[in-house]
C-alpha cells in the first residue's frame, strides 16, 4: 500500500472515529436529559432499554450517563488533532480543547450534587464550548490557503454548528457533540495532504 492510500485510509478510519463520538453522545443522551430535554428524548429516556440501563447503572443515572460524554469529546478531538495541529494555533488549540472535555465533562457531572466539593464545576462544558467555539473562528481565520475555503468557513462557524447540535437536542453537552461529530468528519476527510499544494475552494 502506497502513503497516499495509507494517508486515505487513515482519513476514513478518523471520520469514522469522529462520526462515532457524535454517535454514542446521541446514543447516552436519554440516560441524562429526562426533564432538561425535549419531550421525545423524555419519553426515549423512560423508555426500555434506557429505563432498565439507567437502574443498572451505579450511582445516579444523571451522573453518570452525564460523564459518558467523556467518550465522545474524546473521540472527536483525536479524530481532528492529526489534521487541526497544521491549522495554526487555532487548529491545535480547537482539537486541545475538544479533548480537554474528556476531562471536563465528568468533573462537570460529579460536581451537579450540590453538596458535591466540585459543585463549583457543575455545567462547565458551557465555558469548555464557547472556547471550542472562539477556537474555531481562530482556526478559520488563520489556518491558510492550504484549507479550502468551504473548510476555513466550516472551521469558523464551529460555534454556530454547536449551538445548532443543542437547539435539535435541546440539551448539552451532548447535542452540541452530535453535531461537531459531523463538522469534524467533514474536515478531516476535506483536510490537506501534506505538501505544498493549495487545496481547491
Amino acid at each position: 500500500m502506497d502513503a497516499a492510500s495509507e494517508a486515505e485510509r487513515s482519513r476514513a478510519w478518523r471520520a469514522g472515529l469522529a462520526l462515532a463520538g457524535g454517535a454514542w453522545a446521541v446514543l447516552t443522551l436519554p440516560l441524562v436529559a429526562i426533564g432538561w430535554s425535549w419531550p421525545w428524548i423524555d419519553a426515549l429516556g423512560h423508555a426500555e432499554p434506557y429505563r432498565s440501563i439507567g437502574d443498572a447503572l451505579p450511582g445516579d443515572p444523571y451522573t453518570v450517563g452525564g460523564s459518558l460524554a467523556a467518550v465522545a469529546f474524546l473521540a472527536i478531538g483525536l479524530a481532528l488533532l492529526p489534521d487541526l495541529r497544521h491549522a495554526s494555533g487555532g487548529g491545535r488549540a480547537l482539537a486541545w480543547l475538544v479533548i480537554a472535555g474528556a476531562v471536563v465533562s465528568p468533573l462537570s457531572y460529579l460536581g451537579s450534587p450540590e453538596d458535591s466539593p466540585l459543585h463549583v464545576l457543575w455545567g462547565s462544558e458551557s465555558y469548555l464550548l464557547m472556547a471550542i467555539g472562539a477556537a474555531g473562528v481562530a482556526a478559520g481565520c488563520t489556518a491558510g490557503r492550504r484549507w479550502s475555503r468551504s473548510s476555513r468557513l466550516l472551521l469558523a462557524a464551529t460555534l454556530l454548528v454547536l449551538v445548532a447540535g443543542a437547539a435539535a437536542f435541546g440539551y448539552y453537552p451532548h447535542g452540541c457533540l452530535a453535531a461537531l461529530s459531523i463538522e469534524a468528519a467533514v474536515l478531516v476527510l476535506r483536510a490537506p495532504a501534506s505538501g505544498p499544494r493549495i487545496a481547491p475552494d
